[in-house]
């Protein structure tokens, strides 16, 4: 996170600006309906901007993970699969094909250190923004404790 400027805690909004800033460029974030086999997420390099794919179903944890994880392949400069047309509309199984031509395994250094880092940054966020549907207090609650939990140091 030095390398953005970050504090040890921040909010999505800030992480998602930064990342920005770093690569000269807007980032869209865009919740689709993916299959459950995969992608769990997806990052296409377009002509002008970047492209975050996400399940729409996902946790909001879990949505942390997986953007953090994109933003993880932007910062080290890996390879995001070329977008033909424009990626804003393309389908959940051209996503797909997408995902498996970039490959996934966790064998593969760029995998584990994009996973590490979207770990990382859902551990350091500290608002719970991307939500797709409003929280009841006590989802929020729950979060927070789990997250605390998680955080607690030996």
């Amino acid at each position: 996170m030095d390398r953005l400027g970050l504090p040890d805690r921040f909010t999505a909004d800030q992480l998602h600006e930064r990342i920005q800033a770093y690569r000269g460029r807007e980032v869209h974030l865009m919740a689709r309906p993916l299959p459950p086999e995969g992608p769990h997420g997806l990052w296409v390099a377009g002509r002008h901007a970047d492209y975050i794919f996400y399940p729409a179903t996902a946790s909001v944890v879990r949505r942390h993970v997986i953007v953090g994880h994109e933003y993880g392949h932007m910062l080290f400069d890996d390879a995001s699969p070329a977008a033909r047309g424009d990626p804003a509309r393309m389908d959940p199984a051209a996503l797909s094909a997408a995902a498996r031509l970039a490959g996934n395994s966790y064998d593969q250094l760029p995998e584990r250190r994009a996973e590490i880092f979207g770990t990382l940054v859902a551990q350091r966020i500290t608002d719970l923004s991307w939500s797709v549907r409003p929280a009841a207090d006590g989802d929020v609650a729950a979060v927070q404790r789990l997250t605390g939990l998680l955080e607690q140091r030996e």
